[in-house]
């Protein structure tokens, strides 16, 4: 067999979802950049600059929320804005980013809090949204996503949808009073409410899908 060949035979496929394109510096300064600025924000303009344990526990749990929402914002919004699809190379670093702070955000209510029977139904939707980010962090490894068949890796990862909703009503029932949301501050207003828009605009996607674009026979 031509050596030329068979050096092509045994390369392996390009993913038909998985974007393998290689980064550059801006990307990667995007990558930082956007979890950094975050919690800044929240830093400064939520808890303004104070570093208690409670304080920690809202922050990181709003930080949580608003990098997922803006990871799988993306995806969708690229339908309607072109330019969108320049920050698809950055997903997967902020939905790793999102599951991550996720984790500190449950371990410190874990240990300040506990698991109060009051606020349990809160508790389980974080804990059920943070497994599901998990599976989609693992699958996210370069070694598993050649091995998943194309099919199932997409619907994995489209469960960070799921994570989301799970996400927002996990923040509902932490912060409801007698079923009433009762959010205070401007920040997590804002976070409540783009979280809630993103799943919106999916399933406005979902429902209204885009059409196949009819092959020109010449």
């Amino acid at each position: 067999m031509d050596p030329v060949a068979q050096q092509h035979q045994t390369q392996p496929q390009p993913h038909p979802f998985h974007d393998d394109t290689p980064k550059h510096i801006h990307h990667h300064m995007t990558d930082w950049g956007v979890p950094i600025g975050l919690f800044l924000l929240y830093f400064f303009f939520y808890n303004f600059g104070k570093v208690t344990m409670s304080e920690m526990i809202k922050t990181s749990g709003l930080l949580a929320i608003a990098l997922l929402s803006v990871t799988l914002v993306v995806g969708p919004l690229s339908r309607f804005i072109h330019h969108c699809n320049n920050l698809k190379i950055n997903r997967k670093f902020w939905g790793i980013a999102a599951f991550l702070v996720a984790v500190v955000h449950g371990s410190l209510s874990i240990i300040s809090y506990g698991v109060s029977e009051t606020k349990l139904l809160g508790f389980v939707f974080g804990l059920i949204a943070t497994v599901i980010l998990l599976l989609v962090t693992v699958s996210s490894h370069k070694s598993i996503i050649h091995k998943l068949h194309p099919g199932v890796w997409k619907r994995l990862q489209t469960a960070s949808y799921l994570a989301l909703l799970l996400a927002v009503g996990h923040f509902f029932f932490m912060e409801q009073k007698e079923g009433v949301l009762v959010i205070k501050r401007l920040a997590g207003q804002i976070t409540f409410w783009f979280a809630s828009v993103v799943l919106l605009i999916r399933l406005i996607v979902y429902l209204f899908p885009k059409k196949a674009t009819p092959t020109k026979i010449s």
